[in-house]
């Protein structure tokens, strides 16, 4: 089930995105020095299980921006690039915070 995007969530429904803004926190918290191997993939898949939990919810279109730019930390994490993933974890964030006003 989704939720359509002109209706807000329910009183004391967690806000759209929320599991995604604990991922993202906690991987740029783990990206803070550069990461080994095993934490990057540890922390790719982190980040696949918050997309997956969103879209689980019905709440990816709302947070799309956010999601795909989580979508892409993860290929820049794979790649061996912390750098780039740290920075589009950054510009994921800022969707998140831009939805909240």
């Amino acid at each position: 089930m989704t939720r359509q995007l002109d209706a807000p969530p329910y009183p004391g429904s967690p806000s759209p995105g929320l599991d995604l803004r604990h991922a993202i926190d906690a991987a740029l918290t783990a990206l803070d020095t550069p990461p080994t191997p095993a934490v990057a993939r540890a922390v790719g898949e982190d980040l696949l299980g918050a997309l997956a939990r969103t879209a689980a919810t019905g709440d990816t279109c709302l947070v799309l921006p956010a999601a795909e730019a989580v979508a892409a930390a993860r290929g820049h994490l794979a790649a061996g690039r912390a750098g780039d993933a740290r920075a589009a974890l950054v510009g994921a964030r800022d969707h998140l915070d831009r939805r909240a006003r």
